[in-house]
């Protein structure tokens, strides 16, 4: 009785172990590994220095998982040293912010080690290599993987209206005691949060892209949820202009489409503004008042412009690198407390690397452009991330893409080069069957292969 009892109890526990075993398995899966590592790249969680929001220090922790993860791989795959596309990683991840840190060194005589951790978001570029093993072994669609991105953007987005509607309390100004950004606030935008910016517009090119050649109801209100949010929580012009103009082109030869959307949206926009017209009379007084701080005072950013190329010749037309906050002060010190390189796009790039920049340039544009062509088949996902990459250079002149976005382009660079292969080796093997014509038996023995 008692040994029946005992083997009772050790069936229950293997049943138990058995359960254990495969929810981790289940947890840990390639395709759930993937979804959870785009989801961490978004930075919806990350506490920066341009949003009140997020779990401090977890941006480090994540970037020391990504060099952890890129190392074990460069030991233990061989397949990081078969692609043109990791040499360029390896540039814009490792390089760069390397160079930066010996100009800031032989200039200001900072350490290097601040150097290094002041361009620490270069390091983002290496989360090619974690994302790219994942595809290779999770092998998803485009369609799949469209979906992944979608889910993610809405999270983020929820996930932002939290914090703006206050039902996730903020983080506490200590939090900021190194960059003391909030006594320079926009007194337009107190409640703003950028979280997930760059996610949420590919989201919304992608939505586009997908309403081009079908218009749903659906749809359209995930696409109006992702406008809500960027008026409301993102706040930002200059994105408010590109969604736009990108709408414009997307449905450029689809007038019917535009127009179906429109109207749709237009019906939304009516019912609601009935409901509530008093948010709408705000909302208009808060647009004509960022119109005119806009274009009716001088900008920070055109003095900090302007200290950047006097600062450059001065020097010889080499470049000066970049001041870390926590070394002395950073250029606070040295220039003005509203001297941010990541505010002037190109300029800042001018300003750390001086004569090298048309370089630094030619390699980052041109290098991402070679990368996306070699994905001739682009499903709306890749789509928008190639729209979202062109918006970009087009507005290079106060867009940060090539400093401060190595997430989201050393991500879309292992997209593209996944797809890009699968794309290769299916037609490779289209083109081997056309050549093989043994019969019937021969031919399905062949596939199976």
């Amino acid at each position: 009785m008692v040994r029946a009892r005992r083997r009772s109890r050790l069936r229950h526990g293997d049943r138990n172990s058995t359960g254990i075993s495969a929810l981790l398995r289940k947890i840990l899966a390639y395709r759930n590994l993937l979804f959870m590592l785009v989801l961490l790249n978004s930075t919806c969680f990350f506490l920066t220095d341009d949003k009140r929001a997020g779990v401090p220090y977890l941006q480090e922790i994540f970037l020391l998982f990504v060099v952890g993860a890129t190392a074990c791989l460069f030991v233990a795959w061989r397949w990081v040293y078969q692609s043109k596309t990791s040499l360029w990683i390896i540039f814009m991840g490792t390089v760069l912010p390397l160079v930066s840190a010996v100009l800031a060194y032989l200039n200001f005589e900072q350490p290097i080690v601040y150097g290094l951790f002041e361009e620490r978001r270069f390091l983002q570029y290496l989360i090619f290599f974690p994302v790219l093993f994942l595809l290779i072994q999770a092998q998803p669609s485009q369609a799949e993987l469209e979906k992944y991105f979608l889910y993610i953007a809405i999270f983020c987005a929820t996930f932002g209206f939290t914090y703006y509607l206050g039902i996730i309390p903020q983080n506490q100004a200590a939090a900021f005691t190194v960059d003391n950004w909030l006594q320079y606030e926009d007194a337009l935008r107190p409640n703003r949060f950028r979280i997930a910016s760059p996610y949420i517009s590919v989201a919304v090119f992608m939505v586009m892209y997908s309403m081009r050649d079908r218009v749903t109801l659906g749809k359209l209100c995930i696409l109006l949820y992702f406008v809500a949010y960027l008026w409301l929580v993102l706040q930002t012009r200059q994105t408010m202009l590109v969604w736009a103009l990108a709408g414009l082109w997307i449905f450029r030869k689809r007038v019917d489409s535009l127009l179906k959307m429109s109207i749709l949206g237009l019906a939304i926009l009516v019912v609601s503004y009935l409901l509530m017209p008093e948010f709408y009379q705000q909302q208009y007084d808060r647009l004509h008042a960022l119109i005119f701080e806009a274009t009716g005072q001088t900008s920070v950013r055109d003095v900090t412009v302007s200290i950047i190329l006097d600062a450059i010749r001065d020097n010889h037309y080499f470049g000066m690198g970049a001041l870390s906050l926590q070394w002395q002060g950073g250029f606070s010190a040295i220039y003005n407390s509203h001297f941010y390189l990541s505010d002037v796009g190109l300029f800042g790039v001018y300003y750390r690397y001086g004569f090298l920049t048309p370089v630094v340039v030619l390699l980052f544009y041109g290098g991402f452009i070679w990368i996306m062509r070699k994905c001739p088949d682009k499903g709306n996902l890749l789509a928008a991330l190639q729209l979202a990459f062109i918006s970009g250079m087009l507005n290079f002149t106060l867009s940060n893409a090539l400093t401060f976005s190595g997430d989201v382009y050393g991500m879309a660079a292992a997209f593209f080069l996944y797809y890009a292969k699968v794309q290769a080796s299916e037609k490779t093997l289209n083109a081997n069957i056309e050549r093989v014509n043994y019969g019937q038996f021969q031919y399905r023995n062949y596939k199976l292969e």
